[in-house]
């Protein structure tokens, strides 16, 4: 296969943006699973019509959330990407990808792929163990903890 196929067939060519401002209840309209403490990627399950004011693109039941405004948040707890979210201001700026291919809700098995130093993928792997590493190493004394 050549080098522009598999570019163009790629799982980041497929990231889209949406944007929402809360709607009357300060609720986005979207109930988020996953997350790292269940070894997933963060995804949206029940999408609820009506309670979040989409600006613009759109949200579906089963996509895996990357980023809350320009911040990864592939590798954190769902109470950690909840809180990301909280500390948005309206509009929040979502970007997701439809599971399927490489990426799908199991992070461990996309973290055990082998990807070429450089690449989007090997990137994308070393910012989920970052966010990983942020939860899972405890400190050992105040002074080291930030």
């Amino acid at each position: 296969m050549s080098k522009s196929l598999k570019k163009k067939n790629h799982w980041t060519n497929k990231v889209h943006e949406a944007v929402i401002t809360r709607g009357k209840e300060g609720e986005l309209g979207f109930e988020l699973k996953g997350g790292a403490e269940n070894g997933q990627f963060p995804y949206f399950g029940e999408v609820k019509q009506g309670k979040g004011l989409i600006q613009s693109g759109k949200l579906a039941q089963d996509e895996l959330l990357l980023e809350v405004n320009d911040m990864p948040v592939a590798g954190l707890t769902t109470r950690d990407v909840l809180a990301v979210i909280k500390h948005c201001k309206d509009p929040v700026r979502f970007k997701c990808v439809k599971q399927g291919g490489v990426v799908d809700k199991d992070l461990r098995h996309y973290l055990n792929l082998r990807f070429s130093k450089g690449s989007v993928d090997h990137d994308h792997q070393q910012i989920i163990r970052d966010n990983l590493y942020l939860r899972t190493v405890p400190c050992e004394s105040t002074s080291r903890c930030l």
